[in-house]
This record gives C-alpha cells, structure tokens and sequence, in this order.
C-alpha cells in the first residue's frame, strides 16, 4: 500500500485529472518538438566516433517529419483545450486548427513549419504569462510538469545507459533496436556550448544586466528571484557511502577506454602519454642525483613540472610494469582524488553537504576528467588537485585563523607551482583576486587575508629563485612566453573563431557539456554575487575574459580547462531542489551526464 502511495506521489496521481492530463500532453509534445526543431534549422552538431571530432548536421526525428509534425499539431491543441480556462481556450484551439487547414489546403508548406515551429513557444508563453499574471489563464501545474520531464529524462537517461554500456559487454549494434534519444538531445544543446560558455565568461556584467532588469524594469523583488544556499548537514555515514561511490565512478570511466571490446586494437588514449614516458626514461637513464635532479628541474620541458615528473618517476620504480601501461592508467587514482578535493572545496565554500556532494559527483563525469583521459593531463591534473586543496585550506584559514591551515596552505601552493607551472598562475591570480575582495569586503579579518597574499607572494618569490639559481625559465617567464606565442591585439577580430575551435575542436568537443553548462546558467540567473558561496566561482569564471579578449584558442582552451564550472553546476541543482522541493530532476540529470561520459570514454 504504502508504495502504490509513493507511486501515485511520485506521478503526481493525486493532483486533479485535467492538470495530470495537460502536464502528460505538453511534455510529450516538447520530446517531440526538440527533434523537430533541431531538423527544420539543420542545427549543426559534433559528435565524437574513434576519438575524433566529427561534424554533421542534426537530420533525426521520434518517428518521422511528417508524424511528428502531427503529434506536435494534435498535441498542442489538445493543451490548449486542458489548460486554458474559460471560453478563451475554444478560441486558441479554432484559430490554431483553421491556420493548419488553411496552410494545408492551399499547400503553404512553410506556413505549416511555422505553426509548428511556434507552438511550443507559445505555449511556454502562456505558461510564463501564467506564472507572473495576477490572475492565472491556466489550470496546468508547473511543478507537475517539471516532474514530468523528470520523469521522461530519467527514463531515457537510464535506456541510454543500457544502450551505452551494450558494447562492453561485447552485444552486438544490430541487436540494439532502441535509439538513444538522450545522447541525441545531448549533441543538439550542445551545439550552443559556445554560447553558454562566453555568457558564463561574462557572468559578472551579465549579472549586473540580468538583476538591473528584473528590480528596475520588470519590478521583482530581488527575494522572489535570489536563492541563497543554507547550511544543509547529512550523515557522516551517508557522505562516506556517496563520495565513495562516486570517486568509484571515477575509477570506472577511466577504466572503459581500456576494455577489450571497447578499445580493440589497444590504442594509445592520452594524447601526451608518449611525452611522458620519454621524460621518465630520460631520468631513468640519469647516472647521477645531480643530473636527474638538472633533467627535472631545469631541461624536461623548461622544467615546468618537477614535482609531477618526480611523482610518476617514483610511480615507475614502484610498479616494475611498461611506461606506457602505468601511464595511461594514471586517471585511475587522479580521477578519485579530484572528486574528493572537489566535495572539500565545494563543502568549504557552501556549507551544503548536498552540493558537495552533487559537486563531486559532477566532477567524475566532467570535462576536467573525460579531456584529462584523452589528453592525457597529468601534470594538469596533479596541479588541479593541489589548487583546489590550496583553495580548501586558504578559505578554512580566514574562518579559524589556524597555523595548521596556513602551512597547508602554503605546502599546496608550492607543489602546485612545482605540479604545473601555467596551472599555478591561473590560480594565484584567482585567488590574489579572491583575497583582494575579501580584505575589501571584510567578509573576514584582513589580517588573515594579508597572510594569505603574503604566501602567494612567496610562491613568486621562490619560483624567481628557482629559476636564478637552476638556471632555468621561471615561471613567469615561461607565461610571458605562452602569451608572446597564443596573445596578442590580432587575436581580437578572431575571438568568437576562437572560442568555437577551443569549444568544439580542440579537445574534441569536450568542453561540451551542454548539461552542465546550461545548470551553470541557472546558477548566474539565481545566485546572489555578494554571496561568500558566489564570489570565488565569479572571479574564476571572469579570469575565462583575458583570453577571449586577447588569446587564440589554445590559451582559451586551457583557461577553460581550470574553471570548476562542475560547483556552480552542483549549487544550481541545489537551487532547483529547492524550488521544486523534488529530486527527481536531479537524479535525472545525473543518469544523463552518466550516460554521456561513458559515451565519450568508449569511442575508439
């Protein structure tokens, strides 16, 4: 009894019929919609097939052009006749039904694509209209829609799993009869990755725009638009239990690419593999602790990465295996450590366990992991992980002002120099930024901040001194010369030409989360930036200007690469919750990024 209950709740079976029936009609005629869009505008579309980048032009429909243009039409009318009240409703359905006889009786082929194609607009306005009007002209339930989508997402999202992981277990394509609809959807958005990712750049102005036109123009009340993340505590027990599973399923999608039925001819899968293992064979063969100490510091690649270099060689002496076996397995125990670095920082900056752990989660399928796989990022990856705790330990320090914290701090801000060194650049000017702020807002004591820039400052120093007395590019100077090669006043006029290549080329589309980038958009339309929770994630996202402005798409690439565009996924998530005070959603979107992850992972 008690789950028939949960059942009808969870259906919404317990709301009135005609709001059921409405709420049922307009989301299926929005699944059907979407591909009908996406076909009439030949929206183009990048889809990844044996690790490369392949263009095309998204040509699919649920059925077909001709049935699904049909279902729209019916569906759309019936909505109106569900949902409007009054007489009104006989008005839009007759003139919505006599325009489709005309525009088929007299052939006007692009009348009835326009109808179609507005139609679903239309609805929407309505249902806006509806949401803001003092007195409503609809009987449809938002919230029973939303759930609706839910729904439809989590079950397509758990068909393309299926679907997706068939051919790890060696089942045959032609006996796949189902399509995956939701990787379809996924490749459509995700064409306008480029859009959400230069609006999410601009976040600062754009929020500025967005709140200036809601209090001044549109007279809401800053309130009813805002959401502000509360302390939310759950058991230690069930924090361990998810993060565990979570840095588990960071482990298995950097295990997929090495399967025999996805990787048949064992092919090579991070880009920069090979670069690594002539590194690690050059110290190996070093004769003397002078020599190998001269190779990692000062000639390997300039010396840009010691510490990584170091770590991997001490990797190789303690597993007797092949280089490139050991290598090309390292996001193994990268993967899980940057999952469980991220619920730290996300934890530290939110107080919301629920969004350190959705932060978590987010980050075993983001771009930061599945382009670490390909490209085979390791000192990117090493450096990330030491940034991020840098981060963890700097904000814990302007809350207690502990000297334990502050040599944390500290140590983490010199591996990460010695990690990556472009990497630690990104990262001092994201937090001396961050720093600057909090001694202007004093949101803490400015003596704690002052100690904190001290120690960036010091990281200067001593990468100064390691260059003056090793002998090599220091890393300011190793910066000045990345931006002499990939900046310059010519790469203005190319910024948007730039921007899509860095998006959808450089790392094989990639950066092309659609999900998670749309979640972040969320998050810019209801976050609050004089929030604590807000102001680190603006000022990361805001550093993406420099390059855009200035940078060709390699630099641009790798700004992007740094951003945690997974924790302002994470806080928006939590915001929807909030709204909807349903999970649905969420369980949802997470099965979709699954599905699509290990999609990405298992083209070879």
């Amino acid at each position: 009894m008690l789950g028939a209950q949960s059942i009808r709740r969870a259906f919404g079976l317990d709301r009135p019929r005609l709001s059921i029936l409405s709420s049922a009609v307009f989301v299926i005629v929005s699944f059907f919609y979407i591909y009908t869009l996406g076909s009439y505008f030949r929206i183009s579309i990048y889809y990844i097939r044996n690790g490369v980048t392949n263009p095309s032009i998204f040509n699919a429909y649920i059925v077909n052009k001709y049935l699904d243009r049909l279902i729209i039409i019916l569906g759309i009318n019936l909505w109106f006749l569900l949902s409007i009240r009054g007489k009104e409703k006989y008005a839009y359905a007759i003139i919505y039904t006599g325009l489709i006889i005309i525009a088929v009786i007299l052939h006007i082929e692009i009348l009835i694509d326009t109808i179609v194609i507005a139609s679903v607009p239309l609805a929407f306005g309505l249902l806006i209209y509806n949401k803001l009007a003092f007195k409503k002209i609809l009987v449809i339930s938002t919230s029973l829609s939303i759930r609706y989508f839910a729904i439809i997402g989590l079950v397509t999202g758990i068909i393309s799993i299926i679907l997706s992981s068939a051919h790890l277990f060696s089942i045959p394509s032609n006996f796949i009869l189902l399509r995956n609809y939701t990787y379809n959807i996924f490749l459509l958005f995700s064409s306008f990755s480029t859009v959400l990712i230069l609006l999410l750049i601009c976040c600062l102005p754009l929020k500025i725009i967005i709140d200036e036109f809601i209090t001044r123009i549109l007279k809401i009340e800053s309130r009813r638009v805002y959401s502000f993340l509360s302390n939310e505590n759950l058991k230690q027990r069930t924090r361990i239990i998810l993060i565990s599973l979570f840095m588990l399923c960071s482990v298995i999608i950097a295990l997929i690419p090495h399967q025999p039925s996805v990787n048949k001819y064992d092919q090579q899968i991070g880009v920069d593999t090979g670069r690594y293992v002539r590194w690690i064979n050059t110290l190996i063969q070093s004769n003397s602790t002078e020599e190998f100490m001269h190779q990692a510091f000062v000639k390997i690649n300039h010396g840009d990465r010691p510490f990584t270099l170091i770590s991997l060689f001490m990797i190789a002496k303690f597993i007797k295996a092949d280089l490139l076996y050991i290598f090309e397995r390292l996001p193994i125990m990268l993967g899980p450590s940057l999952v469980l670095v991220i619920y730290f920082l996300t934890r530290e900056l939110t107080s919301n366990d629920r969004a350190a752990l959705l932060a978590s989660f987010l980050t075993a399928v983001s771009f930061q992991t599945t382009i670490g796989i390909y490209a085979g990022f390791y000192a990117n990856w090493f450096a990330l992980i030491f940034g991020y705790l840098s981060v963890v330990f700097l904000i814990r320090f302007l809350k207690t002002s502990t000297k334990l914290d502050l040599s944390i701090f500290s140590i983490s801000m010199v591996l990460l120099l010695f990690s990556h060194v472009y990497t630690w650049t990104i990262f001092c000017l994201v937090i001396g930024i961050f720093l600057l702020v909090m001694f202007k807002m004093t949101y803490y004591r400015k003596r704690n901040a002052s100690l904190l820039l001290l120690v960036v400052l010091s990281t200067v120093v001593v990468d100064v001194a390691r260059g003056t007395i090793a002998g090599a590019y220091s890393g300011i100077e190793s910066d000045l010369g990345v931006a002499e090669r990939n900046a310059g006043i010519q790469q203005f006029a190319l910024r948007w030409a730039n921007l899509n290549f860095a998006v959808h080329r450089y790392y094989n589309d990639l950066f092309s989360n659609s999900v998670i980038l749309l979640l972040g958009l969320y998050w810019l339309f209801r976050s609050n930036y004089h929030d604590i929770s807000n102001i680190f994630p603006f000022i990361f996202l805001s550093i993406g200007l420099i390059p855009l402005i200035f940078g060709n798409y390699d630099l641009q690439a790798r700004i992007l690469y740094e951003i945690p565009f997974q924790i302002i996924a994470a806080i928006a998530l939590v915001f929807i919750r909030t709204q909807i005070k349903d999970t649905l959603i969420i369980m949802s979107t997470c099965i979709w990024l699954l599905s699509t992850s290990i999609i990405i992972v298992s083209n070879f």
